[in-house]
């Protein structure tokens, strides 16, 4: 079996690193098959957009496209001769390019942020200016940047409290931003409700201990959303199909209120993730029947946010 084969056979199966390289480079403005690309180039060698084409079973016009814009973004090179042949720059290199190129695109964003405000003002305003609406507000978000990009926005306008619920898995997407940075600056109080093992990395763990407690109902795995100042909440969808990350943010009264309540309730029967369970216990003075109205309490606040979430992702479909 040729290298070329052994390629097309499985590299690019979920379970080899190469498979976790390209999820990983299409953070840095490479889509998945620019990506695929890239990594094979750089691991097996020169080669021609025809060779590349059948290795990686990508149509042969679109790998020329692909080939072509590698090329501009600098990360590849063309090897002159009959056919052309194609390789790639190292990886180091190839990361501080994108990176660069990335930098350059937002200095240019900003440098063209002060124009458009100008050119805006100078067109006038045509007939009265309705009265803002005071109706609920729904703004669906999809992929981590945008949703980062309303996360970022609330932490920073928060001046109450930021709560935020979900396990670990639910936020490893946001691993390598400045997600946890920006929940440490916060001067509101923050609270997280996460799961927690003390041999495993966890994306909260630079966050004090007295600030997070561990999920102790594994049937909570279904709900991730943050909270903020009690006036809004991003909620985040789970969508098997969809790989972009999926949420809805809403300054809906009913929603807040209805998830600060079973934020408060978990809160209250959780413990710190620094204490052992006979801390917890000591601590703990619940009786039976209070438990009880507790159960019966969430049951009504999670079969509402399964009803009308299940809406909102019915709506989104439909559109």
């Amino acid at each position: 079996m040729t290298v070329t084969e052994t390629v097309e056979e499985g590299v690019f199966q979920s379970e080899n690193p190469i498979h976790e390289l390209n999820r990983m480079l299409v953070r840095y403005d490479l889509t998945p098959n620019q990506a695929k690309v890239y990594l094979f180039l750089s691991k097996i060698g020169i080669k021609t957009a025809s060779e590349i084409s059948k290795a990686l079973k990508i149509p042969r016009t679109e790998t020329y496209h692909l080939l072509s814009t590698l090329q501009q973004k600098g990360i590849i090179f063309s090897v002159f001769g009959k056919p052309t042949k194609f390789n790639a720059v190292g990886l180091e290199e190839s990361l501080e390019i994108l990176v660069n190129n990335e930098k350059n695109r937002i200095n240019e964003l900003e440098a063209g942020k002060e124009t458009l405000i100008k050119l805006w003002n100078i067109i006038p305003k045509y007939g009265e200016a309705e009265p803002e609406s005071q109706d609920n507000k729904f703004q669906s978000l999809q992929g981590r940047n945008s949703i980062l990009v309303k996360l970022e926005q609330m932490i920073k306008e928060s001046k109450e409290n930021i709560l935020v619920l979900g396990t670990d898995a639910d936020f490893k997407r946001f691993y390598f931003t400045e997600f946890t940075e920006l929940l440490n600056k916060t001067k509101s109080e923050l609270k997280v409700l996460t799961d927690h093992q003390a041999d495993m990395p966890n994306i909260f763990e630079s966050i004090e201990p007295k600030k997070v407690k561990k999920i102790e109902d594994k049937n909570r795995e279904d709900f991730c959303f943050i909270i903020k100042d009690d006036s809004e909440v991003i909620f985040f969808i789970s969508n098997n199909k969809v790989k972009d990350m999926l949420a809805v943010w809403t300054d809906s009264k009913a929603f807040v209120t209805t998830l600060r309540s079973l934020f408060s309730l978990m809160w209250k029967k959780s413990h710190h993730i620094d204490e052992t369970d006979a801390e917890s216990l000591l601590g703990s003075e619940i009786t039976y029947e209070h438990r009880l109205r507790e159960i019966e309490q969430e049951k009504m606040i999670l079969n509402y946010l399964q009803e009308n979430f299940q809406l909102l992702g019915n709506r989104r479909n439909e559109n």
